[in-house]
């Protein structure tokens, strides 16, 4: 395959990903690849131009957040198009799942290299996402990073949302399913993952992986409120899980019922309220992955860190 569309989302990293473009469509085409650009309007147009790709001709490159990745991915899906992310948003999280590089030369001078694979999508309702889908105390905090200064560093956004949600957020009672097992919690958030990767580089759910049939959930529960801040660095490093205040659980469907009316966050945009099913299309995804590091996120024993 020599044909690719570029798709951009031009608001992405505050306007940057725009400036992006003759830089991947120079190395594509100096590769000798076929390249055309389709600069997106709104989410749906994204959607619209993935799912009218040709399958078997042209590889779809998604420069912008992860936004934009998730949604060329939900029209990928109608398609059966192959999708090649490229690092063009601040986070880049589902790109850090697939162990790619976030230099944005490397990251495209090397997909004439990269091979294809499989990797599973969550949907949270109807919508199908790639990292995670947070309620509660993640998603206020998301409200914020998604306003955060444009000066601020992609390491930093998510601090900053979760310093001013903590001023805002109070424990609720959340009552949870997953796979027919129901309990009710006094908590601050339920984070579901597919990747389980969020905020430029945290791992929400550290054992999720991309291509095992099931989401992975992490609910922040009995934690005092000043404890908060210094989970940021576990946060990072996957090991903030200790199974009292922080609970891991993992399965195929997962319903959050109550309290209702809270916004459901999923790869940074608001898809949805509460009450929300969240369900797993199992490797329902072609991505294009750097032969150098194809083996990041695989399926692997539980509890053993390939990343």
């Amino acid at each position: 395959m020599t044909d690719a569309l570029v798709v951009v989302n031009p608001t992405a990293r505050n306007g940057a990903a725009r400036a992006m473009i003759p830089v991947v469509t120079d190395i594509l085409r100096s590769h000798g690849w076929s390249v055309d650009v389709a600069v997106t309007e709104s989410a749906e147009h994204a959607v619209q131009i993935a799912a009218a790709a040709e399958p078997d001709d042209q590889l779809l490159v998604a420069l912008g957040g992860d936004g934009l990745v998730a949604r060329v991915a939900e029209g990928a899906i109608r398609s059966g198009a192959l999708v090649a992310p490229l690092p063009g948003g601040r986070g880049c999280d589902f790109i850090r799942a697939l162990g790619g590089s976030r230099d944005l030369r490397q990251a495209t001078s090397s997909l004439p290299l990269a091979t294809e694979r499989r990797v599973d999508v969550g949907l949270a309702g109807g919508t199908p996402f790639l990292g995670v889908a947070t309620v509660g105390y993640d998603s206020r905090a998301n409200d914020h990073a998604n306003a955060a200064p444009a000066w601020l560093p992609a390491a930093l956004v998510y601090a900053y949302g979760g310093a001013r949600a903590l001023l805002e957020t109070r424990t609720t009672s959340i009552t949870m399913t997953t796979d027919g097992q129901a309990r009710t919690f006094d908590g601050w958030s339920v984070a579901i993952g597919n990747s389980g990767r969020y905020g430029a580089g945290m791992r929400a759910n550290p054992d999720a992986l991309l291509d095992d049939g099931e989401l992975d959930v992490t609910t922040v529960e009995g934690l005092p409120r000043w404890k908060y801040p210094m989970l940021l660095p576990r946060y990072f490093r996957g090991t903030h899980v200790d199974g009292v205040d922080i609970r891991a659980d993992r399965g195929s469907t997962i319903d959050v019922t109550s309290p209702t009316g809270y916004r459901v966050y999923a790869d940074g945009d608001i898809v949805g309220e509460t009450p929300m099913t969240f369900t797993v299309r199992q490797q329902e995804l072609r991505v294009l992955v750097h032969a150098v590091t194809q083996g990041s996120g695989h399926r692997r024993d539980r509890g053993v860190d390939s990343q």
